[in-house]
């Protein structure tokens, strides 16, 4: 569905109470990216009969959220005065920065935060390293092909494209490294994609040969394997090898994240089947929905496997940033990571917890003052960091 189709269906099905927790936390990340503002606008006019401008009396539009709070309940029409509630209540976020759906919402919102930091969000580039040392720069605006052996490359914006045309004698290994402030997609030879987030990187062969396809990574990527056959009776695995762990697949779409700063490697799967190993235990085999956590550190004796909402694991490639219930820690090495800032804190606050759906488009002043309105923190810009108290 393209994103105004889309925008518009999450649209309607808030204003029904019909909206499910997961497109609700999508409506508002696309509302906070300010891409949909005339759509959003029909729809509140529509809603209302006359326009409501977003300045208008502040305890008027708490009121109104407040009741839409005590009676949201699903009904299978709407009113007009729930129609007028629901418009309001978006009005609402829009004006008061999301506070409502920060957390700890139980604090008073903090005075402006102090910083004026200029880092933007990241962008669309890379380094492709080839086999003899070189590197090519890539950004969203290249356009450009070379031949690597019998495979051809061809970057074309934001993405790199590998096709084998014939094979050649030997193997060559090129590296594809994301920075700080950086994203970029990958096709491999074999036509399996890749969607690397931020300081991320995956080493892997111009062609795949022999019995296996195998890659390594750092950092976080998302995968959708294709079916490979090389005539063999069975598809070729695929492995991807990270420092502490191995996964084994068929052909699925999955996730890792194996930033070394996390602790520990998360493996999430959307669809089909995979093998977890690490420390040359046997594994464990993840069914869709499903996560596997290989500590950094410590003899591994068995994998712990929870299940997970994966829209949340894969909220980074598609675009925005989705939390619940997370430490600030984390929250902090997510936007260091994204708008290649470092952050300073004092230790005691890393466990405060915060949720919120926010676009990575989003300009990390517009970010922070999400966070500040919770009332649990505030920053300020000291030379290059952001000091958290």
């Amino acid at each position: 569905m393209h994103a105004s189709g889309e925008f518009q269906s999450l649209m309607d099905k808030y204003l029904t109470n019909s909206i499910t927790a997961t497109e609700k936390e999508l409506l508002f990340a696309m509302i906070r990216s300010r891409q949909h503002m005339p759509t959003l606008e029909k729809v509140v006019d529509d809603a209302l009969g006359t326009p409501i401008e977003v300045n208008e009396d502040t305890l008027l539009r708490e009121e109104i959220f407040a009741y839409v709070k005590a009676h949201n309940q699903p009904v299978k029409k709407i009113n007009h005065w729930q129609r007028y509630a629901a418009a309001a209540a978006i009005l609402l976020l829009i004006a008061a920065g999301a506070y409502y759906w920060l957390q700890p919402s139980s604090k008073a919102p903090a005075p402006a935060a102090n910083y004026i930091s200029t880092a933007k969000p990241g962008v669309n580039k890379a380094i492709l390293i080839l086999a003899d040392g070189s590197s090519i720069a890539l950004d969203s605006t290249g356009a450009q092909q070379l031949q690597q052996g019998g495979t051809s490359i061809r970057q074309q914006g934001s993405q790199l494209k590998y096709d084998v045309q014939s094979s050649a004698p030997g193997v060559s290994y090129n590296v594809l490294r994301t920075p700080r402030g950086g994203q970029f997609q990958l096709t491999l030879p074999d036509g399996t994609k890749a969607w690397l987030n931020a300081a991320s990187s995956i080493r892997y062969p111009t062609a795949f040969t022999g019995k296996e396809r195998r890659i390594e990574i750092t950092g976080e990527v998302y995968l959708e394997v294709s079916p490979f056959n090389t005539g063999a009776a069975e598809n070729t695995p695929f492995i991807v090898v990270s420092a502490h762990q191995q996964v084994t697949v068929l052909g699925t779409h999955f996730n890792i994240n194996a930033y070394e700063e996390e602790g520990a490697t998360s493996t999430t799967l959307i669809t089909g089947k995979v093998r977890v190993s690490a420390g040359g235990n046997a594994g464990v085999i993840l069914a869709p929905d499903q996560q596997a956590v290989t500590a950094h550190n410590g003899t591994i004796n068995t994998i712990p496997v929870r299940s997970v909402e994966t829209s949340k694991v894969i909220a980074w490639k598609n675009g925005y940033f989705d939390f619940e219930e997370e430490r600030l820690s984390v929250v902090l090495r997510l936007l260091s990571r994204w708008y290649n800032v470092d952050f300073e804190a004092d230790p005691a606050m890393l466990n405060l917890k915060f949720s919120a759906v926010i676009a990575r488009s989003s300009q990390i002043s517009e970010v922070l003052s999400l966070l500040s309105a919770t009332g649990a923190v505030k920053f300020r810009e000291e030379g290059n960091r952001i000091r958290v108290y």
